[in-house]
């Protein structure tokens, strides 16, 4: 099988010898055996195909004397993306103020047409930060609000964003309105829709909306509250921390005017890296966390979020390793993998008498993400049992302000094996009929 062929069967839109660099030599022959065979097949068929798989988990450089279960909170980068990452950084050693400023600068662009390609817009419309956080804190601490104006949100969002709208209120006189009533899980899309549209009040002027919670997995009907809002004239931000590259979509299959993720979750990137998008005709109005000179970068230019002060660049130059990646496996073939995943240990784990799920297992409605509850056990007690005697890697799942969110997340990735899972099964199938052992 040809390079250019594998190129075709993995459904990829860059180089050829780019998309055959994701892999070791000694595993290109087994990789494009398994991608001839999975041509074929619709995502959700290669999703099964283990044999291809095998092969997508040997790019991983982890440790197997651990399962790492907890994803949803930092995914590791495939080993292409880590050896990039060293060579950017050794590469600027030679000379820090060329490299960052001159010699590494022009190249970023490379990497943001990457994740314009990828969310479907503008490349003027796309800035590289640090994490979704920051992202969307230049968002909700830069709109421009008045006294009195109301931010619609949930109790179920993240805290970061909460507590950057708590400040806003506290030192500018916004309200903040929280829907605090989110069902665990919902019946429909409707359902999610309904709250958005019974907490819009004439002073609503944005909304946040979670794509999907951290928490719980769950995903909204994010364009249809867009849809809902811009009828309404009011602006909606999403955090698509959880959902990007773990949920194939487009900037279109959302229709925000603002957007923000983490690119060391599901897009495999280095740690410290972040996507912020502004809908164009809206970045003048938008206010930095860290001022530039107007006159050197302009109100409506998406480079003025670009500023943190002198720091690597290393990092920002491996995301286009981690898109290179992400499209020779495939977007689609990815979430459906995910999907997979999920669903194996889900269908097990959800027959135990004792076991409570609050994540939706409707498609529509969630992915790779999923949080359950052992009835009489701490979930901070099982995470830690579970690492102590099983070197196993969940997260606990404690929100402050949504005490009804109560449980452990499973977030597994591409170099999970079934194995691993049903290793896990067995452990919390045990755990659930005799207790956590003294």
């Amino acid at each position: 099988m040809h390079r250019r062929n594998f190129l075709g069967a993995t459904g990829s839109a860059i180089g050829a010898a780019t998309v055959a660099s994701l892999f070791a030599p000694a595993a290109l022959q087994k990789v494009q055996a398994a991608t001839h065979k999975i041509a074929a097949l619709n995502p959700q068929q290669a999703a099964q195909d283990e044999s291809f798989w095998r092969e997508i988990q040997q790019a991983f450089s982890i440790n197997r004397s651990m399962i790492n279960l907890d994803n949803g909170s930092v995914c590791p980068s495939p080993r292409i993306v880590t050896e990039a990452f060293v060579r950017y950084t050794w590469a600027q050693q030679e000379a820090p103020g060329f490299m960052l400023w001159q010699a590494f600068a022009p190249l970023w662009q490379t990497a943001r047409d990457g994740l314009a390609k990828l969310f479907g817009c503008d490349a003027e419309e796309i800035a590289i930060v640090r994490n979704a956080t920051e992202a969307l804190n230049n968002i909700l601490l830069g709109i421009e609000l008045r006294p009195g104006d109301e931010v619609l949100t949930t109790t179920h969002d993240y805290s970061a964003m909460q507590d950057a709208l708590d400040q806003r209120s506290r030192r500018e006189g916004i309200v903040v309105k929280t829907i605090d009533k989110v069902p665990m899980p919902p019946q429909s899309m409707d359902e999610l829709l309904a709250l958005y549209e019974r907490g819009v009040t004439p002073k609503t002027r944005l909304i946040l909306v979670t794509h999907p919670v951290n928490y719980t997995g769950q995903l909204f009907p994010v364009k249809q509250i867009c849809e809902m809002a811009h009828r309404k004239g009011i602006e909606v931000a999403v955090d698509g921390a959880q959902s990007f590259a773990n949920v194939d979509y487009k900037l279109s299959d959302l229709g925000c005017d603002y957007f923000g993720t983490s690119l060391h979750k599901w897009l495999l990137a280095p740690l410290g890296t972040g996507m912020m998008y502004i809908r164009k005709e809206k970045i003048g109005k938008v206010w930095p966390l860290f001022p530039q000179p107007v006159a050197e970068v302009g109100p409506d230019n998406i480079f003025k979020f670009a500023y943190q002060g002198t720091q690597s660049a290393a990092m920002g130059m491996a995301i286009s390793e981690a898109l290179a990646f992400h499209d020779g496996v495939g977007p689609k073939r990815k979430e459906e993998r995910l999907r997979h995943l999920t669903r194996h240990w889900t269908d097990r784990v959800s027959k135990l008498p004792n076991a409570r799920f609050i994540t939706s297992f409707a498609p529509e409605m969630s992915c790779g993400l999923a949080t359950f509850e052992l009835t009489g056990i701490e979930p901070r007690a099982l995470t830690r049992h579970l690492w102590d005697r099983h070197r196993i890697l969940v997260q606990a799942m404690i929100n402050r302000r949504a005490p009804e969110i109560r449980g452990v997340r499973v977030t597994p990735n591409l170099y999970t094996t079934l194995g691993e899972l049903d290793y896990f099964c067995e452990a919390i199938e045990r755990i659930a009929k005799n207790g956590i052992p003294k």
